[in-house]
């Protein structure tokens, strides 16, 4: 499939291994010296500038901006937390927006679309990790789509938390259709339980957080809660994200 969807200039298919060490061998030949320490510095510099502005993002109390809501969870998560995330473009936002400490501490689905993803993900995490704390983030149709699995949280303990970003829609979904189809709006709104109570009823724990100031008091209660907790935040409806289509350019000249 190489070169198929996106130009290439040269285009490799082999053992990953092997190909490493014989780049590796032609490098040396060559007398390469990569610019690292100049690569480095500029590195640095950028990646200071971005957590400077990160920490200057204000916000109301109500509703909830996504940005602010990364904000307070690099307040209150612990250092050796594991964050997984979900599709959507909410979770691509926390990706940077978070703080990721002691490997393994990431697990996301990356560009694979995997709605649902995050807190299935999680419950492996924390099997695999249980002195971590397990934080999993997703939209409220991702959770709506693997929520049965609290039973399986509840009857084997595994006890992760969720905190459900609730803006009420497929918020990439609607994105596109805000910015590029003329806000005609289809299949994008969607109507969910109170995940909190649905929680309760499994046999776990449930938050409902509708202000901003709210967050850092339920996810210090949640740390100390020894079952499975979801926290159901009320997200501004209006903070749509879009991906960006120009990477798709390349298609109509075919």
């Amino acid at each position: 499939m190489i070169g198929r969807y996106f130009p290439i200039s040269i285009g490799i298919l082999a053992d990953a291994s092997t190909v490493a060490l014989q780049l590796l061998r032609a490098f040396k030949q060559k007398k390469i010296t990569p610019k690292i320490k100049g690569w480095t510095k500029k590195f640095i510099l950028e990646k200071s500038k971005f957590l400077e502005n990160r920490d200057k993002i204000k916000s109301k109390n109500s509703p909830i901006q996504p940005n602010a809501l990364f904000k307070e969870l690099r307040k209150v998560l612990p250092k050796n937390t594991a964050i997984t995330l979900d599709a959507g473009t909410l979770c691509l936002q926390a990706t940077d927006s978070l703080n990721y400490y002691t490997p393994p501490s990431l697990f996301s689905p990356l560009d694979f679309g995997l709605v649902g993803f995050s807190f299935a993900c999680g419950l492996g995490v924390k099997l695999a990790k249980p002195k971590k704390t397990v934080v999993s983030l997703m939209g409220d149709g991702g959770f709506g789509m693997t929520i049965s699995e609290l039973s399986t949280a509840v009857e084997y303990k595994i006890n992760t938390i969720t905190i459900v970003m609730n803006n009420k829609s497929w918020g990439a979904e609607k994105a596109y259709q805000k910015d590029f189809f003329g806000k005609r709006y289809l299949g994008a709104d969607i109507s969910s339980p109170p995940f909190d109570k649905v929680a309760n009823f499994y046999g776990a724990k449930g938050y409902k957080v509708k202000k901003l100031s709210d967050i850092n008091r339920v996810f210090k209660k949640a740390l100390k809660v020894n079952k499975p907790v979801v926290i159901d935040v009320d997200v501004d409806p209006k903070a749509l994200y879009s991906f960006r289509r120009d990477s798709f350019k390349h298609r109509s000249k075919k």
